[in-house]
């Protein structure tokens, strides 16, 4: 389990932010929060096919959108937000074992897959 705790208004916060980018019909296909040791913290890791053609844009839709629906940019630190390619080798490693269709809560914790070590992680969401 990781040092660090993912607090509940975390889990709430990106449960929203997904509901908020599915009403605005933006594709993701894979999230979750997950904690990096090296750095002490959690991330929302956010799978799109946006973030390989266009990143700045993307994350300009997603800061759109959230302000568009009310407060939850002021709530979550937009820092603490990764937008990932398709690609993206800690959702892919993730996605191999894993399905995760809608919008759910799956904790997973201290695995090794293709050489990639995922300390802790909570899915929401990890389509093929």
């Amino acid at each position: 389990m990781a040092a660090s705790v993912l607090v509940e208004a975390d889990v709430e916060m990106g449960r929203e932010l997904l509901k908020i980018l599915d009403a605005a019909n933006f594709p993701v296909t894979g999230a979750a929060w997950v904690y990096y040791a090296d750095a002490g913290e959690w991330r929302l890791l956010i799978r799109t096919p946006k973030a390989e053609r266009d990143l700045l844009g993307a994350l300009r839709e997603v800061a759109g959108a959230m302000d568009a629906v009310g407060d939850l940019r002021g709530r979550i630190d937009l820092t603490r937000i990764k937008l990932v390619p398709p690609k993206d080798r800690t959702l892919a490693a993730m996605s191999s074992v894993v399905r995760v269709e809608g919008i759910s809560s799956v904790r997973f914790s201290r695995n090794m897959i293709n050489g990639i070590l995922i300390d802790d992680a909570l899915i929401y969401r990890l389509a093929a």
